[in-house]
């Protein structure tokens, strides 16, 4: 006997490249899943990331991302790292939600990316399938109405870094620590990655 699963009632969806995944990341996620107002919160490092280039493996990414959030209340998902081809979040919707069935799903991003969502693979299905959550900064300009688009803005004060310029510190021997969750540095310097000695 198969017994139906049940949805819960709300499912948030954070994407990102994750590369390297840093302390303003972990802010923003223990902020939110604080609020308890998610049944379930899914991190997805992106696998191909169509808009950006990563000097790491996804398998590095993702690693990253789990060592970090190792022991928080979230699910981290290698669904996009198991995909081939470019990571679309529509395609991660339509499986996380054949996992996690709910009756409502949230994308989380940030108002730079909100900014661009109508040149997003499949953006018009992509927006009757999910709420978008965006988060913006203290002092951040103003997150503008989308046709046909449902979302929330939020203003979380989390650390302004960023991962182009750690990328570059790490590369130059330069001090990172107190930005990067000590997990990440150790697998970072473990494997070499971004030039680290």
């Amino acid at each position: 006997m198969y017994l139906d699963l049940i949805k819960i009632k709300n499912c948030a969806l954070f994407g990102g490249t994750f590369d390297p995944f840093h302390n303003g990341h972990l802010h923003l996620i223990k902020s939110l899943v604080s609020t308890n107002r998610f049944e379930r919160f899914v991190v997805v490092p992106a696998g191909d990331p169509y808009q950006k280039a990563s000097p790491v493996s996804a398998k590095d990414r993702f690693a990253m991302t789990a060592l970090a959030l190792h022991g928080e209340a979230v699910t981290v998902s290698d669904c996009e790292i198991r995909r081939t081809g470019p990571s679309y979040a529509i395609d991660t919707v339509e499986e996380i939600a054949g996992i996690f069935p709910a009756e409502r799903y949230t994308w989380i991003l940030g108002s730079d990316a909100f900014a661009g969502i109508q040149e997003w693979h499949r953006f018009e299905e992509l927006a009757k399938m999910v709420d978008f959550l965006v988060v913006t900064r203290p002092g951040a300009e103003k997150v503008k109405d989308i046709p046909g688009v449902r979302f929330e803005i939020v203003e979380i004060g989390a650390p302004d870094i960023s991962s182009t310029d750690l990328r570059s510190r790490i590369g130059k021997g330069e001090e990172v620590s107190s930005l990067i969750p000590d997990a990440v540095i150790d697998y970072i310097k473990g494997n070499g990655l971004y030039g680290a000695a």
